[in-house]
């Protein structure tokens, strides 16, 4: 435990042996290493960010500028004894820095286990995760930390990390201008992703030899989404592919579809987002959104997948292409509140309520009551709102011209006047 990060060596992992070791080597994250760098006190981080976006390196950095003693733990491997060895160590040299990654692994106790040492300040914790740290990490924790979230970096950020690399092997790898654009498209944005699919490259070659995109795609296994269907990531893309049916924009939403369904999203999860929408979004606008999200929902229940896609992406288009109204969503949420109201109150008139007996009848009970159909269109102008209402009747559903719905609204504006239903 004498080091945080070992010395360059072939033993360890390419990544690992080119981390930069100064401020002005350190690729990417501009804003947030300006905003590092001026912490002049050793305090505690939460470094929170997409993998290979330089969460370690940063930590390395921080801990020989604070001129700390700094120990390694990873969430995945260590538990609450290796959390104590560390604290008790920090208490006897003072002041210890421990770079914790993948924090947002450890239960909520062994996050707990910290706060004592942090609050003494025998530990200065720069602490690393993936996840969202308002869902994975303790408040009291969060409250402790100062948080720095980091980009995916860049197609030109992980150009320079990869120059920088070929630049220091020299003779030992040559990339052919093809490979070299196929390793950056496969990296995504990360840059430990990178240099292992270089350092792989490597080891399949001889010292001089050419490699080629087709030697990239042949050490590549089947491509695994960024998409975790339990975690941050399943909330990001349910809510561009909402927004995508939202904007009407078909292709956008088909794509969030698959990569729900190849990250191995549960379709019955997209169908009942699919129903909410329907009606929430689509609403009277087509009166077909909700039978059509309640079929597909029934059949990907019955089929399953893969044929259960064939369905989910009929009724994406069909939503994402259709004309939107959130009127009676709208009307719904205006409606629940008015009745929260805490001066709320109401009252049905006589002519409304129900009369099953003798005694409700002579109480008046549907006393004065008009039936519609005994009259010309099947409509008769009556007030139907409580009695204490009088004449400050709000109204909560405004059918939009859109669509279906607009027959709706002049049918209303028909019955009921252009007072209550004007020109939009």
């Amino acid at each position: 435990m004498d080091s945080l990060f070992p010395e360059p060596s072939k033993q360890v992992p390419l990544a690992h042996s080119l981390r930069p070791k100064l401020w002005k080597d350190y690729v990417g994250q501009t804003k947030v290493t300006e905003q590092i760098q001026k912490i002049k006190k050793p305090t505690s981080v939460l470094l929170y960010g997409p993998p290979g976006s330089g969460k370690t390196t940063l930590a390395h950095l921080l801990a020989d500028e604070w001129k700390l003693p700094k120990r390694f733990l990873s969430a995945v491997t260590s538990g609450v004894k290796d959390l104590r060895d560390v604290m008790e160590e920090g208490k006897s040299l003072g002041t210890i820095a421990l770079f914790l990654d993948e924090i947002h692994r450890f239960s909520a106790s062994q996050q707990d286990a910290l706060l004592p040492s942090i609050e003494e300040g025998s530990l200065i914790l720069i602490a690393a995760t993936t996840e969202n740290p308002s869902f994975r990490i303790n408040r009291a924790l969060l409250s402790r930390l100062q948080v720095f979230r980091l980009e995916e970096l860049s197609h030109s950020e992980n150009e320079q990390i990869l120059s920088r690399a070929l630049q220091v092997l020299g003779a030992q790898v040559i990339l052919s201008d093809s490979a070299r654009r196929e390793l950056l498209s496969v990296a995504k944005g990360d840059a430990r992703k990178l240099l292992g699919l270089l350092e792989s490259l490597m080891h399949s070659h001889t010292e001089g030899d050419t490699i080629e995109a087709s030697d990239v795609e042949a050490i590549l296994n089947v491509q695994v989404l960024a998409y975790d269907r339990n975690k941050e990531q399943h909330y990001d893309v349910i809510s561009a592919f909402i927004k995508s049916m939202r904007g009407s924009d078909p292709d956008a939403a088909i794509l969030y579809l698959a990569i729900m369904l190849e990250g191995g999203e549960d379709p019955l999860f997209i169908a009942r987002r699919l129903l909410v929408f329907a009606s929430e979004d689509v609403g009277n606008a087509s009166v077909h959104a909700l039978p059509l999200a309640m079929a597909t929902w029934q059949a990907v229940e019955r089929l399953g997948m893969p044929e259960a896609r064939i369905p989910l992406a009929q009724c994406v288009t069909f939503l994402a292409s259709a004309p939107k109204s959130n009127s009676s969503y709208m009307a719904i949420n205006q409606a629940l509140d008015f009745v929260r109201r805490k001066d709320f109150s109401y009252r049905i008139p006589n002519h409304l309520r129900n009369a099953p007996t003798a005694t409700h009848r002579k109480e008046g009970a549907a006393k004065d009551y008009q039936y519609p159909h005994n009259h010309p269109g099947h409509f008769v102008l009556e007030s139907y709102f409580p009695s204490d209402f009088a004449d400050k009747n709000p109204q909560f559903y405004d059918p939009k011209p859109q669509g279906m719905e607009k027959n709706l609204r002049d049918q209303l504006r028909k019955l009921w006047g252009e007072k209550r239903y004007p020109d939009p």
